[in-house]
């Protein structure tokens, strides 16, 4: 009982040394979180370094092939042997728009992003030579999101419904649909199920990597977003470099557990399409 509470104690006034001004903050991370997610981590980072303040983003297992891509995000990025015991902790924050960051801040660091990465400005020229202004690129992400019951009833949307409506919301900007472009984990499932309502579809020739994926998400004038952050961040990038991109989402990212609908990472400029719900 004495040793717990004198451990109590030291882990309490460690914490609060770790809160001195001026400590570096180390945001962790987990194995489980994937690129678009770990991006929201790296763009704080990014906002923090950028306003004078130490920061950084803990290492994981996933992070290797992004910062092997995007130079910057090895800039934001720190092993577990470098963390002090005395830096300041945080763990898997959530970051949500116009929050946490705003549109300048965001915009800043795609345009970083792209810059620091002569991959992938390559990759996005190599796209433009696929896609126009009036290519309507569709972002469907399947996998895990129906493989996986409990992810299925976190993250499960009725796709053919969200694209139908999605359509018609593009064909009410005044934006064209005849040429469409489908960026897709599965896109057998694609040109079975979404035929019917996109009519004839493309998709990326010469892919080789997910990174050709968010380098044509990111060349798009228009996009219909799946609910996922690889996804959304494709209409961040792209929305920096173009001032005419359209997104439309689909009405929310997650499903609570009390069924109401979570979708705090969305810019607010997204139109979004009505939830319906699947049987």
């Amino acid at each position: 009982m004495i040793r717990s509470a004198a451990e109590s104690t030291a882990r309490s006034l460690l914490n609060i040394v770790r809160e001195r001004p001026g400590a570096r903050t180390i945001q962790g991370s987990s194995d489980a979180v994937r690129g678009g997610n770990n991006l929201y981590l790296w763009q704080w980072a990014h906002i923090e370094q950028r306003a004078g303040r130490r920061a950084a983003v803990l290492r994981s297992t996933t992070m290797p092939e992004w910062i092997e891509e995007f130079p910057l995000l090895g800039d934001l990025t720190v092993d577990q042997k470098d963390v002090s015991l005395l830096d300041r902790r945080r763990f898997a924050t959530r970051f949500f728009f116009d929050h946490d960051f705003d549109r300048a801040q965001n915009r800043d660091f795609c345009l970083a992003l792209v810059d620091s990465s002569n991959s992938f400005r390559a990759r996005r020229s190599r796209v433009r030579a696929q896609i126009t202004r009036e290519t309507l690129v569709v972002n469907v992400r399947r996998g895990d999101y129906y493989e996986v019951p409990v992810f299925f009833a976190r993250f499960g949307l009725d796709i053919c419904s969200h694209v139908a409506e999605a359509l018609e919301l593009v064909r009410q900007a005044g934006r064209p649909v005849d040429d469409v472009l489908v960026v897709s984990d599965d896109v057998d499932w694609c040109r079975r199920e979404l035929t019917s309502v996109l009519g004839d579809i493309r998709t990326l020739e010469g892919r080789s990597s997910p990174f050709d994926d968010l380098a044509t998400l990111s060349s798009a004038t228009t996009l219909i977003l799946a609910n996922s952050t690889f996804s959304y961040w494709g209409s961040h990038l792209a929305s920096s470099f173009e001032d005419e991109h359209l997104a439309i989402a689909p009405s929310h990212h997650e499903i609570a557990p009390d069924g109401s609908l979570i979708a705090p990472m969305f810019d607010p400029s997204w139109p979004r399409t009505p939830f319906t719900a699947l049987s």
